[in-house]
């Protein structure tokens, strides 16, 4: 369907710029020709999140698969993903999977 492909470009435009902090929804609107609030009012409609909590999940899920992996240490992969921040990462986290990233790490910090 139109909005599987709109997700999926979505998806692919988040996954080539995870590790980047500065890449959020104003990027994320340019990327697919939308304006901020266009791109809020059609994801809004396809998934019930704001683009903000949609990108903020995709790049906790990342960082989940990484930490079960044993890909690094937490705050490497905070950063891997996109967050600029170990502390905030591991707040958010928690909120998401209710463990902290050490939790679910392979690997020793």
């Amino acid at each position: 369907s139109m909005e599987q492909q709109f997700l999926e470009k979505l998806i692919e435009d988040i996954e080539k710029n995870i590790g980047d902090e500065n890449f959020g929804v104003e990027q994320l609107a340019q990327t697919v020709h939308l304006s901020r609030s266009q791109l809020h009012r059609k994801m809004i409609s396809i998934t019930d999140q704001s683009p903000s909590l949609f990108l903020r999940k995709y790049r906790l899920e990342r960082a989940k698969q990484l930490l079960e992996k044993g890909a690094g240490r937490v705050s490497d992969i905070a950063f891997q993903v996109g967050f600029s921040s170990p502390s905030y990462f591991t707040k958010c986290y928690v909120e998401a999977f209710g463990q902290t990233p050490k939790e679910t790490s392979k690997s020793e910090d």
